[in-house]
């Protein structure tokens, strides 16, 4: 069964919930309510792949201007696919919607960030199409 890829709403963020926290982002459902609500006012789309009325894997979708780039860049700011769905199609349906939106959106690029331990999800992005291009750096700021 194909997944059947849809904007996220509220009613989603127990199961976006869970899917982070599989991604090593723990989170409840009740702070990912505002954090849906906080992306959609910026513009960013979150999508969900939904299987049996469930998310079952999402791709976070970020659209910025560049001064690096003439045309605006995309990155996949999370993508994930349920452990038990994975192998199944679910990623490749999240990443073909992904890119369609960013294209649609005049995207010159679509890039995303990975854990350098993350083996499985470095191959998958290979098949998928993507280059390793770089690193990533990172520093957690304090409030």
């Amino acid at each position: 069964m194909d997944p059947t890829i849809r904007d996220a709403n509220a009613a989603d963020a127990e199961g976006i919930a869970e899917l982070l926290t599989q991604l090593g982002y723990p989170t409840d459902a009740d702070a990912l309510e505002g954090r849906l609500e906080r992306l959609a006012v910026v513009g960013d789309r979150v999508l969900v792949a939904d299987v049996d009325g469930r998310p079952a894997g999402l791709a976070h979708l970020q659209v910025t201007p560049a001064i690096e780039h003439e045309r605006p860049v995309a990155k996949l700011g999370a993508l994930v696919v349920d452990e038990g769905r994975r192998g199944t199609g679910v990623g490749r349906a999240l990443v073909r919607a992904a890119e369609e939106e960013a294209r649609l959106r005049g995207c010159g690029v679509l890039y995303l960030t990975t854990s350098e331990r993350r083996d499985d999800a470095h191959a998958f992005y290979e098949s998928a199409g993507f280059e390793q291009t770089g690193r990533r750096y990172a520093r957690t700021l304090s409030e």
